[in-house]
């Protein structure tokens, strides 16, 4: 196949060429590809291509959630995910029963292990574990029954669980004996600061440990002070990654705006997308939790933000729409979640030797095309 005439995203910006794609991959990309006979080809004169979203924070969608639906549940999520350009996504668990985080792991760990390039799903490229070793105060929508203590032994069952699947872990670094916790699964893994009211300076000594993440940056933790700059100015001192939740709910674009100029190149896009996200208003539920959802917004029965009911791609409109550079917001729900786990070499990004994983976008970012390994998946035919 050859598309002809789009505005590609690559190295940071957007340029005028062409791209043949050839057996999954991207073969050639230059302007003025002569086509093949019987080539496909896709005019895509005054359309961008990106590359499609790569999602780090997500725990569920149209009704279903990472940490109890079943194998069908899964597929019907990641199904969801792949119709709004996300083929790549974190299976985001929650604090809950032992029982039943035990069981999702394993659950998860199956999916991926018969999960295929050829299915018109998104790919899990790892799980994200957001509790239990969280905040009793900062706990947002996270059962306060089910946060424990750090616990090395608990930590290595989940890992034989679901052997080499567990790609991040939230944890609070004010949690007794943190630093030695950080030290032995930061050399293997992602450990994001999370639902903590830690100071600027444990949470320096967390990132001299080896944390080189933050959870959803200025929710559920303290936020910025003049004189205790907390995380927030933690994450303008040092490189690490930032999630941020652009619903225009968590977090108001003016601080976003903010944000952008203190970290731009470090700042990740996220969801935090429940079950409710895809569906319409009502009672869901988040880790055993009531969560009550209306108009684009989800809340506890006390008020407590729970999570979003806005996908990741809506997420990168949002921010565009914030005053967010385009080239930014595409980099930070692509290339920068990528690098943050570890996997910018394979996705997130468009360049010759890739997978042709890329979204055909229309006029005011309306999403027209979505190709996995190649083969339309979304879109008209």
């Amino acid at each position: 196949m050859l598309i002809k005439n789009a505005e590609v995203f690559m190295e940071n910006r957007f340029v005028d060429t062409d791209i043949r794609i050839e057996e999954k991959k991207i073969v050639k990309i230059e302007q003025s590809i002569v086509a093949y006979e019987k080539e496909e080809v896709v005019d895509a004169k005054g359309k961008k291509l990106i590359p499609a979203l790569v999602e780090i924070h997500s725990h569920g969608c149209v009704g279903e959630d990472f940490a109890t639906s079943d194998e069908a549940g899964l597929k019907k999520m990641l199904r969801f995910y792949a119709s709004k350009g996300i083929l790549h996504v974190l299976a985001t668990t929650v604090t809950e029963d032992l029982e039943l985080t035990q069981k999702a792991l394993q659950t998860i760990k199956t999916r991926m292990d018969n999960q295929t390039e050829e299915e018109e799903l998104a790919l899990i490229a790892g799980i994200h574990m957001e509790g239990p070793f969280l905040s009793h105060k900062k706990r947002g929508a996270h059962d306060e029954q089910y946060l424990l203590e750090l616990s090395k032994e608990l930590m290595d069952q989940w890992r034989k669980d679901a052997p080499s699947c567990i790609r991040m872990l939230s944890v609070d670094p004010d949690l007794d004996k943190s630093g030695e916790f950080i030290k032995t699964y930061a050399k293997d893994m992602v450990i994001s600061l999370a639902h903590t009211e830690c100071t600027y300076e444990t949470a320096k000594k967390a990132i001299e440990n080896g944390a080189d993440h933050v959870t959803h940056l200025f929710n559920a933790m303290n936020g910025l002070n003049h004189r205790e700059p907390g995380i927030v100015g933690a994450v303008s001192d040092f490189p690490v990654f930032a999630e941020l939740i652009c619903d225009g709910v968590h977090i108001h674009p003016a601080v976003i705006r903010l944000i952008y100029k203190v970290a731009g190149d470090r700042i990740v896009l996220i969801s935090d997308s429940m079950s409710a996200t895809g569906m319409e208003n009502g009672i869901y539920q988040l880790g055993g939790l009531d969560v009550y959802v209306k108009d684009g917004k989800a809340i506890l029965k006390d008020g407590t933000i729970a999570g979003s009911s806005v996908d990741l791609y809506e997420m990168m409109r949002r921010a565009i729409s914030f005053g967010i550079p385009a080239e930014q917001a595409v980099l930070s729900a692509t290339y920068l979640p990528a690098k943050s786990i570890g996997l910018e070499e394979n996705i997130g990004s468009i360049a010759e030797g890739k997978t042709a994983d890329i979204l055909l976008i229309g006029a005011d970012w309306n999403l027209e095309a979505v190709y996995k390994s190649g083969k339309k998946i979304e879109g008209e035919s």
